[in-house]
């Protein structure tokens, strides 16, 4: 039997026969209503969000809140001005208008006055506010886990801070005090205006539900396509960030014409949102600008019908012809400012998942010099999955001792590098416990147990600085002297001395001017300099040529000297001389020893070395060209 879908767009008269007139009615008022609600709704979400960042700006906005009166006081006392002016001159009492020439002045500077305190008290309030979240924003992310961060795009970052931030105007400026301010107006200007003559008032309302529903309707398209809008800006910084970072790859493998045409495509898409964002606004505006006209035109035609039975002066019209679209544009403009309400929701929707997500800490982390560790770095029924995904460590149980070097091997996804993060705090588990000596890791402050590592990982970064810049980033209070023997004792002194600059020589995004050498060294003298007493390293030298990774590991090994180092190995090679080999296979530890122990014995760990040297005696793939 068909299912007969359910149609909201059904017709009144529909809706009408099958439920008739009372039920109808009920339906209306119920969706209303919810929509009330969820309108309610929405401004507790975002107010509890920004109060906070409101709150420290209030002597700002309390300012702004008074400037709106002292506003709304000048627009109906120059409204009674023009109407007590036409009705001195008409009636040619040229005392009366001497002073209220005299007054018109004091009118004008007081008008100038205001104006430009209120451009600071809104500039101050808006920018203010904006500032405070910019930096909230900053350090949640500077704090967020790295659990966090990897779900999201980094040019879906950077969209956030550099589009979403500045449109969200309407929520924390002038958008907010207008929201607050119009109905004021609206009730102000109706009460004066009603007695002065209290039929034109009374039929001028009936603009409200027209002014009111036309709001409604463009707010609601306005905040969905903001949405949109802001999704795909996020989606081609992402693009464009991935194009400038793999130029290499886009050049060798010919892909500028696919990206090219990806781009393109959220391109179109988003003029097409542009185009649609600007026919509803315009729309709007048309809409708001002809129930203008038709009431200013209602109240003209009255006011001269009571003007003619001598009802009204010419000045009382003037004053009411001059307020009257005061009652249309607290409506219209309110409505327009609930549309630019609902475009900036749409971009606090982004950020705000971001300044909610949970953190560790709340504090910025402050450099603290590191303990010395012991006794031993132990494991203690570890269990770790990552979401989604199956469980990959299930009671795990490892010890280091200190002062010794652990390697530890494996396949791909047997959870090495997952191991270290859980160590330096990077991932938390599910359950068990990680100690450094007598202490346990979970007890402690993230930067005090972070202060036990230095990291020297694969993929190195470096931040877009000079390379002193880079080392001073190791701790606070570095030396001079301090700097260049650790440049020194990782081969890289005589290097950076030949650079333009010396030390002071800029480097690029991540090290880009620098060979990968170079940038594995500078990790490494940044480690030195560092002095932690563990040192983890993430298989530092398997994307480097031989005789680079020569004197990489001449570093390495100093870097080494009187630590405690796990090291992560992807290659056999790295770890023959390890005190003790641990190797990993889906998150178990299926084996461990030393080399000689390990190769003799049958095992994953054989399999792995007869694999490697197998692959070592092959032939070296010859290429021959024709002359």
């Amino acid at each position: 039997m068909a299912v007969r879908r359910y149609e909201p767009a059904v017709r009144f008269s529909d809706h009408e026969k099958i439920l008739g007139l009372e039920g109808t009615f009920i339906i209306l008022m119920s969706a209303v209503t919810s929509r009330i609600q969820r309108i309610g709704g929405e401004l507790r979400r975002t107010m509890v969000l920004v109060r906070p960042y409101l709150w420290r700006h209030r002597m700002a906005y309390a300012a702004l809140a008074v400037l709106y009166g002292l506003e709304l006081a000048q627009t109906l006392v120059y409204a009674w001005y023009y109407g007590a002016l036409t009705d001195a001159a008409i009636h040619t009492q040229m005392d009366r208008l001497k002073s209220l020439l005299l007054l018109g002045a004091g009118l004008l500077a007081a008008s100038a006055a205001i104006a430009y305190l209120h451009a600071l008290a809104e500039t101050a309030a808006t920018t203010g506010v904006k500032r405070d979240m910019e930096k909230a924003l900053y350090k949640r992310l500077l704090l967020l886990p790295g659990s966090e961060l990897s779900g999201h795009r980094s040019g879906d970052l950077v969209s956030r801070f550099a589009n979403d931030l500045h449109s969200i105007g309407g929520v924390l400026g002038g958008g907010l005090m207008e929201i607050l301010r119009l109905p004021v107006v609206y009730a102000a200007v109706f009460v004066y205006l009603y007695q002065l003559n209290g039929t034109i008032a009374l039929v001028s309302l009936c603009a409200a539900p027209a002014a009111l529903a036309a709001g409604a309707a463009s707010g609601w398209l306005l905040r969905r396509n903001g949405r949109e809008v802001q999704r795909l800006l996020g989606t081609m910084s992402s693009l464009l960030n991935e194009t400038i970072r793999g130029h290499g790859v886009v050049r060798a493998y010919a892909l500028e014409r696919m990206l090219y045409r990806k781009y393109a495509g959220f391109n179109r898409e988003l003029y097409r949102l542009e185009r649609q964002n600007a026919k509803l606004s315009g729309a709007f505006q048309a809409g708001g600008f002809a129930v203008s006209s038709v009431v200013f035109m209602t109240s003209l035609g009255l006011g001269a019908y009571f003007l003619s039975r001598q009802m009204m002066t010419v000045g009382s019209l003037l004053t009411f012809l001059n307020l009257v679209n005061h009652l249309v544009y607290p409506l219209t403009g309110l409505a327009g400012q609930w549309a630019s309400f609902q475009r900036s929701l749409a971009a606090l929707d982004r950020i705000a998942p971001l300044l909610s997500a949970p953190v560790p800490a709340t504090g910025l982390p402050e450099y603290i010099p590191p303990a010395p560790l012991k006794k031993a770095i132990r494991f203690e029924g570890l269990c770790f999955r990552y979401e989604g995904q199956t469980r990959l460590f299930e009671d795990f149980r490892l010890t280091v001792p200190a002062g010794r070097t652990v390697a530890v091997v494996g396949p791909s996804g047997a959870g090495k590098t997952t191991l270290l993060q859980l160590l330096a705090g990077f991932q938390q588990p599910e359950a068990g416990e990680i100690w450094l000596d007598d202490r346990r890791g979970s007890s402690m402050d993230l930067a005090e147990r972070r202060s036990y590592f230095s990291l020297v990982s694969q993929e190195t970064f470096l931040f877009d600085g000079t390379v002193r810049e880079n080392l001073l980033g190791a701790r606070p209070g570095v030396t001079e002297a301090e700097l260049r023997e650790a440049a020194r004792n990782a081969c890289l002194h005589e290097e950076i001395m030949a650079l333009p600059d010396g030390y002071d020589t800029p480097i690029g995004e991540l090290g880009a001017k620098l060979s990968g050498g170079q940038r594995q060294r500078l990790a490494i003298a940044r480690a030195l300099l560092r002095n932690a007493p563990v040192l983890l390293l993430d298989e530092a030298t398997s994307a480097l040529d031989t005789e680079t990774e020569r004197d990489v590991k001449t570093a390495l090994e100093r870097l080494m000297k009187g630590r405690t180092t796990i090291v992560i190995a992807h290659r056999l090679s790295t770890v023959r001389d390890a005190d003790r080999i641990v190797v990993l296979d889906k998150g178990r530890m299926v084996q461990e020893g030393t080399h000689e122990e390990l190769v003799k014995a049958e095992g994953l760990y054989r399999r792995l070395h007869h694999r490697k040297e197998t692959k070592d005696k092959e032939p070296m793939p010859v290429d021959v060209y024709p002359a």
